[in-house]
């Protein structure tokens, strides 16, 4: 249980008519062990359940760890928040705006106000193992099958959501670090927090999967680059459902960028990451980010108040409410850290309920928290 509510009670308390495939909720807050529930089935076809354990598509509540990763490389001197991100890339990039004297920075594409509109397919799963062509989005400002992309707008100024942003700052990672994009990840963030081997099954869920996994794996990676083939999520995941609630034919759809929507992971995996940065922007030096970074993270870098990297804030009353959210193909999810009751939780789906959280069984979750007085 944390701070009053407890996972069971919360999956138990969505509405009949936001009924989903499958639910995974984790909830939890600093000092206090997670609390973890799922719900429905993993796969419609065989009837496997879905279980605290089983890895679901974070879809763009990625990006809130891409965020996190560039943090800690501008904590390590290697990247730069405020300096011109074409620093970062092959080339600089292609302007189409007024103000070409205002440099976009990494601040501005992990705020989404770095003035790029993207292509209407930007967004749209892929083949399997595809990557954006990120040679091509530099030189030609060209997104193969999609359309061209480039800054429109002047940076700084206004939001506007981006995927693009996020290909091009999983290239500024890479092209800094001289290293694939998950293994960078892997060993600053999830590493750290004990989210990248294997855990333990609880006996519960021992008999759908044997042995042990990891609570976070990736789309896919790079093996040419030397990706770590090991951290691929695999049949174990769920597979996203359609609103009729069959299964897709794809399974599991495959987005552009690895760092705009590409991580797999349980609740329990991101309700720990958030818990972490809570406790480091309340002055904890024991977390991924420093203090002086965590409150970098979440505060607003332009005229967008709501806008903070790789998340946005609310308000509930006098308090502070930090939100990422993603949907994807066959998947939903979204995740809430409550600054003030030092809490968090985190709410997953494999189905496509038809319409955004406000509507759906994460957001009734995520929504029965905040209202809570005193619970997470």
């Amino acid at each position: 249980m944390a701070r009053g509510l407890d996972a069971r009670a919360l999956v138990a308390g969505v509405p009949s008519d936001r009924a989903a495939v499958g639910l995974s909720v984790a909830v939890g807050g600093s000092g206090l062990a997670p609390d973890a529930c799922a719900t429905g089935q993993a796969d419609v076809r065989t009837h496997r359940p879905l279980l605290p354990g089983t890895l679901l598509h974070a879809c763009s509540m990625s990006k809130l760890v891409a965020a996190v990763t560039v943090l800690r490389l501008v904590e390590l001197g290697t990247l730069d928040l405020d300096t011109d991100a074409s620093r970062y890339l092959d080339v600089p990039l292609l302007r189409a705006d007024d103000a070409h004297d205002r440099p976009v920075t990494l601040a501005h594409l992990l705020s989404h106000q770095a003035g790029l509109v993207d292509p209407d397919a930007a967004g749209e799963p892929v083949v399997a193992g595809a990557s954006p062509d990120l040679t091509a989005l530099l030189n030609e400002g060209v997104v193969p099958g999609a359309g061209p992309v480039a800054v429109t707008r002047p940076p700084g100024q206004e939001f506007v959501y981006s995927d693009v942003g996020y290909w091009l700052v999983e290239h500024a990672v890479t092209r800094a670090t001289g290293r694939p994009y998950p293994d960078v990840v892997d060993d600053l963030v999830l590493a750290p927090l004990g989210l990248t081997g294997p855990t333990p099954v609880p006996a519960a869920e021992s008999a759908p999967l044997a042995g042990t996994h990891a609570p976070t794996a990736w789309a896919y990676v790079d093996a040419g680059t030397g990706g770590r083939l090991d951290r691929v999520v695999d049949s174990g995941a769920a597979v996203g459902h359609g609103t009729d609630g069959t299964a897709l034919d794809d399974e599991r759809a495959v987005y552009r960028g690895l760092a705009a929507a590409g991580l797999w992971a349980t609740p329990t995996a991101l309700l720990r990451l958030l818990v972490d940065l809570v406790d480091s922007w309340h002055g904890s030096s024991d977390g991924v980010l420093t203090p002086a970074s965590a409150r970098t993270l979440w505060s607003a870098p332009g005229p967008t108040r709501h806008a903070a990297l790789g998340a946005f804030l609310l308000r509930h009353g006098t308090e502070t409410v930090v939100q990422t959210h993603g949907w994807g193909a066959g998947f939903q999810g979204i995740a809430r850290a409550h600054l003030d009751r030092r809490s968090a939780v985190v709410a997953m789906m494999c189905s496509d309920p038809g319409t955004d959280q406000d509507g759906s069984a994460v957001g009734a979750v995520a929504d029965a928290c905040t209202e809570a007085p005193g619970s997470s």
